[in-house]
């Protein structure tokens, strides 16, 4: 009797009482159609069993004498889950007839894995001439403006108030976030990603700490030889960011005022267009992973895994061709703009 009541409280670590996993059951069996995969995973059936192969030696449980792991793939649709359906953990659970502590610990380890081990495959810099002479040559044709890598701009996630250094994590509106600087190509997919800045960071000093700003300054990604026109010096590849951006080496911007004369105020017309390929990439992005949109019940300590996996997981779904509806995408892109994340704490 004793080990019966020992090996059932092992299993209430997985199980949540009352609940069953028939709904996601329905999906493992193969009688969902695709669509249905898309609108809970935001992939497809074969992406998403070609993540988890990916994944696999990563996540995979070790049996025991007590209870059997939850097969992988269970948590990979589990992570997929939670984050498209706005980061919350009690629903996740009851989808897939766990714990709340069971569905955390599962999303914690994916997202961890994902992170580390999918991040530098998906989300890469160009550090060889051929990738970086691609990037310019795409964004040229794509958005009109030569000599340019790709676009830079930040956005807000908000989370819970932290229980200390609150006021360093504030948005200036009352909530709590914390900001993602990230460059993006001209196929919406982002190429550097930096998560470690507080909320009440201005945008213009966590631009500077982008690595591909730092890693073109020092050489590591290959700056290109100079196009030169006749009469002119020689143009560099750079960055396109917006008028709140400092002044750096490898970053193009329009004029803060517009302007004086009719060719700069073209000019920074083509620029602002062009720059929309940033905003609308993170529109994408949430359009998806609507955990983004609002405070997750994750540790704050575990954020930076959770919402870098998005972007991995973004940039997997890009590759894959698992779109998003534009409908959505203008929302996210709206919802994006009424956070206002250049209103920060001076």
């Amino acid at each position: 009797r004793q080990i019966t009541l020992l090996v059932l409280s092992c299993l209430a670590l997985w199980v949540r009482p009352g609940r069953t996993s028939a709904w996601w059951d329905n999906f493992a069996n193969g009688v969902v159609a695709d669509t249905e995969w898309r609108e809970n995973f935001r992939m497809s059936r074969a992406p998403l069993f070609a993540l988890l192969e990916e994944l696999r030696p990563y996540i995979e449980g070790q049996m025991t004498n007590m209870r059997a792991p939850v097969d992988p793939i269970k948590k990979v649709a589990m992570t997929l889950y939670y984050l498209s359906n706005e980061g919350r953990l009690r629903e996740t659970a009851d989808a897939f007839g766990v714990s709340r502590q069971s569905a955390s610990a599962f999303v914690r380890q994916t997202c961890k894995a994902i992170a580390t081990h999918l991040g530098p495959k998906y989300v890469k810099l160009p550090f060889t001439e051929p990738e970086a002479a691609e990037l310019v040559e795409g964004f040229h044709r794509a958005h009109g403006v030569p000599r340019c890598l790709g676009a830079v701009d930040g956005t807000h996630v908000e989370i819970k108030q932290p229980p200390s250094n609150s006021v360093e994590f504030g948005n200036g509106k009352g909530g709590h976030c914390v900001s993602v600087q990230a460059v993006c190509d001209y196929t919406y997919r982002f190429m550097d990603v930096v998560i470690t800045s507080p909320g009440s960071v201005r945008d213009a000093r966590a631009c500077a700490n982008t690595r591909l700003i730092r890693f073109l300054r020092t050489g590591r990604v290959p700056a290109l030889e100079k196009q030169t026109v006749e009469g002119e010096e020689g143009i560099p590849i750079s960055l396109l960011g917006d008028p709140a951006d400092p002044l750096l080496p490898f970053l193009m911007k329009e004029y803060s005022n517009g302007g004086s004369m009719p060719q700069d105020r073209y000019v920074g017309l083509c620029l602002c267009r062009a720059h929309m390929v940033i905003g609308h990439a993170f529109g994408r992005l949430k359009a998806r992973f609507h955990a983004l949109k609002r405070p997750m019940d994750i540790n704050l300590k575990d954020l930076p895994n959770v919402i870098y996996s998005c972007f991995v997981l973004h940039n997997y779904c890009e590759a894959n061709k698992d779109y998003v509806d534009e409908n959505s995408v203008l929302e996210a892109v709206q919802f994006d703009k009424n956070q206002s994340y250049n209103a920060i704490i001076p």
